[in-house]
């Protein structure tokens, strides 16, 4: 499996593929659930027959042009369910089938799928379960995971003497409350249990801003409760939305 660098997330869309079948799956800190399938029917008829239409090799190649032309309608159709699906700020996207298929559709995603794809992984699409689709986005994760939160503290630090961050409850619940968050940060131990962090994330998924929990000990220990980063300047009275 292999992984890019993407900001940890609490919601992953995980397509699972090969040449005629895909399968979506939806990863939340809830749990794993199938979303829905796509079947494109293989062409019908045998194989290329070389001496058809008079000429040696027409029907080997008429074979392999059906062959590419259903690729490319599947992989259409893979993604078009893909855009499909509310996306918000903080979602990820894993690739999952055949080293040939994944490496089909990273090439075919476009721009603003691309940019969300945390990783990809070998998985059979006819014998894929939850369990082993979950298995798999958090070791995507878990890659993925100490740097990113190493970054966004660095962010955090720079950030809090521009006015473009926050660290610690008072500030950051108003900043949610002038709906400013870009991000908002919360130790994972802090999370179960805790009214105050539980109506925070609730108030950023509602303004589609993006929930980053902290695992990382020595990064979580520098988070006051919570922080965020913000869509503008807290300085700046009539701001602007990146």
């Amino acid at each position: 499996m292999t992984s890019a660098t993407k900001p940890s997330t609490e919601r992953v869309l995980v397509v699972v593929l090969d040449r005629t079948l895909a399968r979506f799956f939806e990863v939340t800190a809830g749990g794993t659930s199938e979303l829905t399938s796509l079947h494109s029917p293989a062409m019908r008829g045998g194989r290329f027959h070389s001496d058809r239409q008079g000429g040696p090799g027409w029907g080997e190649k008429e074979y392999h042009g059906r062959i590419r032309e259903e690729e490319r309608r599947h992989l259409e159709g893979v993604v078009e369910q893909l855009e499909h699906f509310d996306c918000n700020p903080g979602d990820a996207l894993l690739v999952a089938g055949p080293k040939t298929a994944v490496a089909a559709l990273t090439r075919s995603l476009p721009p603003a799928l691309a940019d969300r794809l945390m990783g990809t992984a070998h998985l059979n699409p006819t014998a894929v379960t939850p369990a082993a689709v979950e298995r798999v986005v958090h070791t995507a994760q878990s890659a993925q995971r100490p740097a990113t939160e190493r970054g966004v503290l660095v962010a955090i630090r720079e950030g809090l003497g521009r006015g473009r961050a926050t660290n610690g409850p008072q500030e950051t619940l108003r900043a949610l409350a002038k709906r400013q968050v870009r991000m908002l940060l919360v130790p994972a131990d802090a999370v179960p249990g805790t009214e105050l962090i539980q109506q925070a994330i609730r108030d950023a998924h509602d303004q589609d801003a993006a929930v980053l929990t902290i695992h990382e000990p020595e990064v979580a220990k520098q988070i006051d409760v919570m922080a965020a980063l913000l869509r503008w300047s807290s300085d700046t009275a009539l701001g602007t939305a990146e």
